[in-house]
C-alpha cells in the first residue's frame, strides 16, 4: 500500500524523479483541474550576475519563481475548498542564494510565502511546503512524495533543503 494510494497529484515542471516518487506511492497523475496533491517545479533561470540583469530578466524569475506559483497555488486552494477538501502543495526550486539576485529575491518571497499560506491555509487543511534544492533525483522525490502524503499532515509551512548528494 502506497503513502498516496487514492490519490491524484498534478505535476507542473519537469522532474521524472518526482513522478517517479509520486507514482511508485500510488498517486494518479493528472494534467489539470481538482486534485488532491499539487507539485510545482520551476525551471532554473539563468545565471546572471546582478549588475548584468536586465529589468525584464528580474521581472520573468520573479513571474516564474513566485507570482505563478502564488496563482496555481491559489486556483488549486480555491477548487479544493470548493470541493470541501484538503490538500497538499509542494513547491520545488533551486535554493534562494544559488543563481543570482533575482532567484534570491523569488527564493526568499517564495520562503516567506510559502510560511504564510501555510499557516492560513492550514484550517482548510491545505498544507503548503516548499524544498530547495538543484538535486533532481531519487531523494527529492521521495521527500515531495512523503510531503504530499497524510505521513506529513503537521507539516506545513516548511521550507526545507535537499543536497546534491543523491
Amino acid at each position: 500500500m502506497g503513502w498516496l494510494t487514492g490519490k491524484t497529484a498534478r505535476l507542473v515542471g519537469t522532474s521524472p524523479a518526482i513522478a517517479a516518487a509520486l507514482t511508485a506511492q500510488g498517486a494518479a497523475l493528472v494534467e489539470e483541474g481538482d486534485c488532491d496533491v499539487l507539485v510545482h517545479v520551476a525551471p532554473p533561470p539563468a545565471d546572471v550576475p546582478a549588475h548584468e540583469i536586465t529589468f525584464d530578466q528580474w521581472r520573468a524569475t520573479l513571474d516564474a519563481g513566485l507570482d505563478q506559483r502564488f496563482l496555481l497555488a491559489k486556483d488549486f486552494a480555491a477548487l479544493r475548498r470548493a470541493a470541501h477538501k484538503g490538500g497538499a502543495v509542494v513547491f520545488v526550486g533551486a535554493p534562494e542564494q544559488a543563481l543570482g539576485a533575482d532567484q534570491a529575491a523569488a527564493g526568499g518571497g517564495l520562503g516567506n510565502l510559502t510560511k504564510t499560506l501555510g499557516v492560513e491555509w492550514a484550517r482548510d487543511g491545505i498544507r503548503v511546503n516548499t524544498v530547495q534544492t538543484r538535486s533532481s533525483g531519487e531523494t527529492l522525490g521521495n521527500l515531495v512524495a512523503y510531503l504530499a502524503s497524510d505521513y506529513a499532515a503537521y507539516v506545513t509551512g516548511a521550507v526545507m533543503g535537499v543536497g546534491l548528494d543523491d
